[in-house]
């Protein structure tokens, strides 16, 4: 009962604080979200009150010097306030090269983490004393029979595997991918963990497949927003340690240098 209630818990604790993350970045999105009165055509500007047509018999008005036009600016009219703004890496690759790409950092970190869990305390994990004899044994079994509710510690079921998700999710979102294929691809690799890596210790879980991508989404997404809004205007420090902490496939993907981020400007006052 006790766990029941620490994992509702945690639950309701990852609902609220994915809500206000997404509510912090749509007041964002809202106050960058301004238009340019100067972008606006500058035709408005014209007083046709002050043009002055003094004509001649026989003279084409064209010609005459009488004649008053204003000048007509038409400088930033159909362009975007910031139209040099800096790509993401990869932003207009195909699917596959993103894919790839993330595909590269996200299966270097599962090996890096299996090997990690290899060489824990069975005590930590659960495992077999046996594992390297029981691995192919244990995969074949988990290929053949329903996933099972595993009985991990809550913190690693509700707060490592989210996290697992939002890195699997923006590895690929920060290459500009749309939201259904980085869902897709968190789903993928939730589903590779499961069945080809760790399958070979024990039985997929069932939460893990569900909560994974799914609240490996929510998150990533609200980190995916917050980091595009720091990024608008250049990352200063404690936006750089942000980034670097909740969103560090943005960071592998772009860095903070000029090539795939504007240059922050000094403010003046």
């Amino acid at each position: 009962m006790k766990r029941i209630i620490h994992r509702l818990r945690l639950e309701l604790t990852a609902f609220v604080l994915s809500c206000f993350l997404n509510v912090i970045s749509f007041a964002q999105d809202k106050g960058l979200d301004v238009s340019y009165p100067a972008q606006q055509l500058s035709t408005s500007k014209i007083n046709f009150q002050k043009l002055d047509f003094k004509t001649k018999a026989g003279i084409f008005p064209a010609f005459d010097r009488n004649l008053k036009t204003p000048v007509i600016d038409l400088t930033d009219t159909f362009l975007p306030k910031q139209s040099n703004f800096p790509s993401l890496r990869n932003e207009q690759a195909g699917i596959w090269k993103k894919i790839g790409r993330a595909e590269l950092f996200i299966g270097g970190a599962e090996l890096i983490g299996i090997t990690v869990l290899i060489l824990s305390p069975k005590e930590v994990t659960g495992w077999s004393p046996d594992w390297t004899q029981d691995a192919w044994r244990n995969m074949k079994r988990s290929l053949s029979t329903p996933p099972v509710w595993d009985d991990d510690d809550w913190q690693l079921n509700y707060i490592g595997h989210p996290i697992a998700g939002s890195y699997y999710y923006n590895s690929l979102r920060s290459q500009n991918a749309s939201i259904f294929h980085s869902f897709l691809f968190a789903t993928a690799q939730s589903f590779i963990w499961e069945y080809f890596i760790e399958a070979t210790a024990e039985k997929p879980s069932i939460q893990d497949l569900i909560v994974t991508p799914i609240a490996g989404a929510v998150l990533g997404e609200s980190a995916h927003r917050l980091t595009t809004n720091m990024r608008r205007n250049g990352f200063n420090f404690f936006e750089k340690v942000f980034v670097i902490i909740f969103n560090p496939m943005f960071v592998l993907n772009n860095g903070f240098g000029p090539r795939f981020n504007p240059v922050r400007q000094k403010q003046g006052f």
